[in-house]
């Protein structure tokens, strides 16, 4: 009789694992489902086609003024020191950086300084990285969860944004700079639509 029960037991601790990395994996990809419809890439971020707010006064996380015309499109990701998909997020966005010199990358990392501070230095990330410790940039960017990236033209109107995951994201973003822009009738707001 016991051991039925500890083959049971056994038995039911390997379901459990499986069910848990199961959600793992579907939340894991909770951006490509988030984002697959047109209206959920309108609702978050500001609008495609919309100017993105200058970031006037700011300084970076070592203390630099933040570049406010880099004369090349920008790629900005909000990215949060508690979020672990944003820490997976760091060698995808690391390599991205080295493979694109005509794209200026900015990070904005909200929350807690010290945590900020740990997150950067443990990974390296690289780009232009700028604190927001009271949320104002995540809220005046109009930014639920992280990470969420924009893709940007020259003048800081917004191309693309969505979730952003891995490489795939990334480069899926970085794509919308060769679209054309499209309104979408009713609502007023605008779409990116690769060409």
């Amino acid at each position: 009789m016991n051991e039925v029960l500890l083959y049971s037991t056994i038995l039911l601790w390997v379901v459990v694992l499986f069910i848990g990395f199961t959600l793992f994996i579907i939340f894991r990809q909770f951006g490509e489902v988030y984002l697959s419809t047109g209206e959920s890439i309108a609702r978050d971020g500001i609008a495609i086609g919309d100017r993105v707010p200058l970031l006037n006064n700011r300084k970076t996380l070592n203390g630099q003024t933040v570049q406010v015309q880099t004369g090349k499109p920008t790629l900005m990701v909000f990215l949060s020191p508690t979020c672990e998909v944003c820490k997976d997020l760091i060698p995808d966005w690391n390599h991205a950086f080295h493979e694109r010199n005509d794209i200026h990358f900015r990070v904005i990392v909200v929350g807690n300084k010290e945590k900020m501070v740990e997150m950067v230095n443990n990974q390296e990330l690289k780009g232009e990285i700028i604190p927001d410790e009271n949320h104002s940039i995540l809220e005046e960017h109009r930014v639920r969860v992280t990470p969420f990236a924009f893709i940007l033209d020259k003048q800081g109107v917004v191309r693309g944004k969505g979730l952003c995951n891995g490489m795939e994201h990334i480069h899926g973003l970085i794509s919308y700079l060769n679209s054309d822009f499209v309104a979408v009738k009713g609502r007023g707001d605008k779409t990116s639509a690769p060409a």
